[in-house]
């Protein structure tokens, strides 16, 4: 075969192939977005789905607050040396604007013979309903403390956090979520 003919083939069969491989370099094809709907027969037309998000979105309003649960804690178990005495809470609540679940933790202060703990949960729910979602609760008290362990090899030291005692208990609900603002506090008496 002639050398010539072959770089000739050679440079017929590379600007063949070009326009393939510049087509990569080209902006993909845009796919048509599809619509959910129905076909109204007795207009003889289609008419589109409207998502819930739109209508709910339009009624829903921001509630903003401050939700403090407040334990009193009478102690009557060994608080170990290095021990704290830690408290918890979660609040939930929800409609078809939206679903929530906030939770805080707090570290218990002595205050004459019995402690209190609070957790302080702030909040800012998007929600349809405000005046008739109740917000339920859950929480507890525990006495943690450390314990450090040091490794075989005797070069290094972890600290193990363990529980002594604890206790989770029944927080009353509310039956709406408070005025938007609000600060509202829930007292609650635990004995450990």
């Amino acid at each position: 075969m002639d050398i010539r003919k072959f770089v000739l083939s050679l440079a017929v069969l590379g600007l063949s192939l070009a326009p393939l491989s510049f087509a990569q370099l080209a902006s993909p094809s845009r796919t048509p977005q599809r619509i959910l709907g129905y076909y109204n027969s007795a207009t003889g037309t289609f008419e589109p789905l409207h998502p819930a998000a739109d209508v709910d979105a339009a009624t829903a309003t921001t509630e903003t607050g401050e939700l403090i649960i407040k334990y009193t804690i009478t102690v009557k178990s060994t608080i170990p040396k290095n021990g704290v005495i830690g408290c918890s809470a979660a609040a939930d609540t929800g409609d078809a604007a939206g679903s929530y679940e906030e939770r805080a933790t707090g570290v218990a202060t002595l205050s004459g013979s019995t402690y209190t703990c609070s957790a302080i949960i702030h909040y800012s729910w998007l929600l349809d309903t405000p005046t008739t979602d109740a917000v339920d609760f859950t929480g507890g008290v525990s006495i943690e403390y450390g314990y450090e362990g040091t490794a075989s090899n005797g070069s290094a030291t972890a600290v193990q956090i363990t529980e002594s005692r604890g206790a989770t208990h029944s927080i009353p609900s509310l039956k709406s979520v408070p005025a938007n603002g609000a600060t509202t506090t829930i007292d609650v008496s635990v004995t450990l």
